[in-house]
């Protein structure tokens, strides 16, 4: 009895795993064949890979990009260097229009905009190898240069975030009137902040209005442009009159007639429109950095200001750590710019220092290893050493 019983089973499994087999080829061969099925299952397995090594690889990158941009930010120097190098250029080839540096550890690139973009540069310029409009010189080969550029205005630079090893700082003198921030909504606002902040820590008091909706602890004016002697108005939406005569304007969406548009992702990147292609600006950390160094930012030289540092603006700066409302990336809470007088009798409380590589932060601590330098070419980088 038993041996007839097992035989039945048996045959009876068989059976089932031949219907098994012949049903799962049958909606193999409908979905395209084994081939098709073998790249679909590589591909979900990728995919799912990638999901999760992708907040890995963000959390390194903002981490790397707080340490390249807190050790450039922190450096007053630097700024002078970015500064006199964009004159520098300007006087070397009265044909070009510097707009743009990227200030290194020993050297700085300038951006050239119009010009002969194959012609020779002089001593002690070197043009990069792979982007004939990026000049490099050596930090050390600066020296002097005149207080304001061609047009006679003093080059105001913000930071854009970084490439590679160097910080992205733009001269808002040498583009068109208005910068526009489009793209991800996130990531756009977070800029728009980090430059609001920047300009209102380097201009003196006064010169940059911000209006509502920019930050949301700061109640600006509707219209940004209703003090006409204010030479920079930072706006939450395109205004819908035209910007007056002698004030520049930056927003979120675009603006009207001339404007260079900042387009950003949400990875946290950002594109020039009508820049050099190869000019990937990440600006994940810029918002964390710029909250942490926002008191020690100097002073645009030569803007009405003076060579001093500027007095504290009537909105300080929140907490160091507060969160940007809206936005999923990292932390800032920046000064913006009061449009209220500066109050005379009572002096504000003295800001607190810049932190020291490991004393609050240890993301703002020197990086102990570079890698590629982003756009810079190697060989331009020795060869202007």
């Amino acid at each position: 009895m038993n041996a007839p019983t097992g035989w039945t089973r048996l045959i009876g499994l068989i059976g089932l795993l031949i219907l098994v087999v012949v049903l799962a080829h049958w909606i193999v061969r409908r979905k395209g064949g084994w081939g098709a099925l073998r790249r679909r299952v590589v591909r979900e397995l990728k995919t799912a890979a990638r999901a999760f090594a992708t907040p890995v690889r963000t959390e390194l990158r903002h981490r790397r990009g707080l340490r390249v941009l807190g050790r450039l930010l922190r450096d007053a120097a630097g700024w002078t260097d970015a500064a006199t190098a964009l004159r520098r250029a300007a006087a070397a080839r009265p044909d070009v229009r510097p707009y743009a540096a990227l200030l290194g550890t020993d050297v700085v690139g300038v951006y050239a905009a119009h010009g002969h973009g194959e012609s020779a540069l002089p001593e002690p310029w070197a043009r990069d190898a792979a982007e004939p409009r990026l000049w490099w010189i050596s930090r050390a080969d600066l020296g002097a240069a005149p207080e304001t550029g061609r047009d006679g205005e003093a080059p105001v630079l913000v930071c854009l975030g970084r490439s590679g090893t160097d910080a992205v700082l733009l001269d808002l003198t040498a583009v068109p009137p208005a910068v526009s921030v489009t793209g991800e909504r996130r990531t756009a606002r977070a800029v728009l902040q980090a430059l609001a902040a920047q300009l209102d820590a380097r201009l003196p008091a006064g010169r940059v209005v911000v209006g509502a909706g920019v930050h949301p602890r700061h109640d600006g004016p509707a219209d940004v442009f209703e003090r006409p002697g204010a030479g920079y108005a930072v706006s939450a939406e395109a205004p819908e009159r035209n910007r007056p005569a002698g004030m520049r304007l930056l927003t979120l969406g675009v603006a009207h007639h001339s404007t260079l548009i900042l387009e950003a992702d949400g990875d946290g990147h950002l594109r020039l429109h009508g820049g050099p292609p190869a000019l990937a600006v990440d600006a994940l950390p810029l918002a964390r950095v710029v909250s942490r160094l926002v008191h020690t930012l100097p002073p645009v030289p030569g803007d009405d200001g003076g060579s001093g540092p500027n007095p504290p603006k009537t909105l300080h700066a929140l907490s160091a750590d507060d969160d940007l409302v809206e936005t999923g990336l990292p932390s800032t809470a920046m000064a913006v710019s009061a449009t209220a007088p500066r109050p005379e009798p009572t002096p504000a409380p003295a800001a607190p220092a810049a932190a020291e590589p490991g004393d609050e932060d240890g993301d703002l601590a020197e990086p102990t290893a570079f890698g590629p330098a982003g756009v810079s070419a190697a060989t331009a980088r020795s060869s202007s050493s």
